[in-house]
């Protein structure tokens, strides 16, 4: 099945298969602050229309590190949108550069533990397919009752993960 184009923004495309509950996203360039919040808005567009909690947002190609104001606007107003208009908590993994990873595990301005507004569960992953295999486990699904990834493969040694429950 293909997956179906939602948006129309050229450095973030989003789609979502036809009776799948995972909405993808995939960054094509580094994005300014101000672009991250309007691909923020197309995804809760395309979950809103798919009824689709699981995201898989791939934003390797964009290795920098944003200012603290989207991280705030993020917490405060964004992540309550979504899980209050879906009705959910939203489970999202992101796929992020490898040169980010060392700045996930250091502490951040905030501690996590501050940020329970956020209403999301958040996985981060140096590849896609554990990442799914995350999503899978979260209750994830592509077209129906088939599985995501090939069950004879084992995810777990393939990649590294930090979960942050907010």
């Amino acid at each position: 099945m293909m997956h179906a184009p939602l948006s129309t923004l050229t450095f973030f495309p989003v789609s979502c298969r036809d009776g799948s509950s995972l909405l993808r996203g995939r960054t094509r360039r580094a994005l300014t602050a101000e672009e991250i919040t309007k691909t923020c808005e197309v995804l809760l567009a395309a979950a809103l229309r798919r009824r689709c909690r699981y995201w898989l947002l791939d934003g390797r190609v964009s290795p920098q590190e944003q200012p603290a104001a989207l991280h705030e606007w993020l917490e405060e107003d964004y992540f309550p949108r979504v899980r209050a208009q879906l009705g959910l908590f939203p489970c999202i993994a992101m796929v992020v550069a490898p040169s980010m990873w060392q700045g996930l595990q250091q502490p951040s301005l905030d501690p996590l533990s501050a940020w329970p507004a956020w209403g999301a569960r958040v996985g981060w992953f140096k590849e896609e397919e554990p990442a799914l295999a995350w999503l899978r486990k979260q209750g994830a699904h592509e077209c129906g009752p088939k599985s995501m990834l090939p069950p004879a493969l084992d995810y777990k040694k393939q990649g590294e993960q930090l979960r942050f429950n907010f």
